[in-house]
């Protein structure tokens, strides 16, 4: 009997004991409240795959989050960007040296090849004339045309034009028996016959360069020009000269 008496006494003490903490428990806060058995509202909620180790594995190293190291007493919050940042930490880049001065230009080479452009301006200055065998021009018209790589060619004597011509000008004398094959073999070079043509003899009262001019308009070539003043002109004017026959 004595001993059915004291497991009756656990039992009453059981009772009161889970009757306060069910009262407690009711008392308690929210945040504070225990959940009863049963009562598990994030039971069925799942994270996505991937999300989460394996249970039981750790995360390796390179992965696992550390928390931010405490903020001095007083300091700002750090706004800068990630750029920013790693301009910070990274070491600052050496200056850059200015860009070198383009050489000076060397006045021993000679002056490029006229531009389309050029070419375009020349045509426009020397029109052809196909009303008439040829134009006289000035010397400084000689100068630019020459300049802009004309055909020059030389209506004296062969022998005269060895002793010295225009630099680059082609043998052409008018009085001598292969002319007309020199007129002819011109125009078999398939040359552009609208283009300016430079002929010239020895100046003054000389008529050789219009004879030249003549048989050259008479194959088709409507530009040749004619340098009255001729080959002194071009001496006197220290400009580029040859000796030598025919190239």
């Amino acid at each position: 009997m004595p001993r059915a008496s004291n497991v009756g006494r656990v039992v009453a003490l059981l009772i009161l004991a889970a009757a306060g903490a069910a009262i407690s428990n009711f008392a308690a806060s929210t945040e504070r409240k225990l959940a009863w058995v049963g009562s598990y509202p994030r039971a069925l909620q799942v994270e996505p795959a991937g999300s989460l180790p394996a249970a039981g594995v750790a995360p390796p190293a390179g992965e696992r989050k550390q928390p931010p190291a405490p903020a001095a007493p007083g300091a700002a919050p750090d706004r800068a960007s990630p750029a920013a940042s790693t301009a910070n930490s990274s070491p600052a880049a050496p200056p850059t040296a200015p860009p070198a001065a383009p050489p000076a230009a060397n006045p021993a080479i000679p002056p490029a090849a006229p531009t389309a452009a050029g070419t375009a301006d020349l045509a426009r200055a020397f029109a052809p004339h196909p009303d008439k065998p040829a134009v006289e021009i000035a010397p400084a018209d000689v100068e630019r045309l020459y300049k802009a790589k004309a055909l020059f060619l030389d209506a004296r004597r062969s022998s005269v034009y060895a002793e010295g011509h225009i630099a680059g000008a082609r043998s052409f004398p008018v009085w001598e028996s292969d002319i007309d094959a020199r007129v002819k073999g011109l125009y078999e070079e398939g040359l552009d016959q609208r283009a300016p043509v430079v002929v010239y003899c020895s100046g003054g009262a000389c008529e050789d360069s219009h004879m030249l001019a003549e048989k050259l308009y008479m194959v088709g070539f409507d530009n040749v020009l004619i340098y009255k003043d001729g080959f002194p002109d071009w001496q006197k004017r220290a400009l580029p000269s040859s000796k030598g026959a025919n190239p």
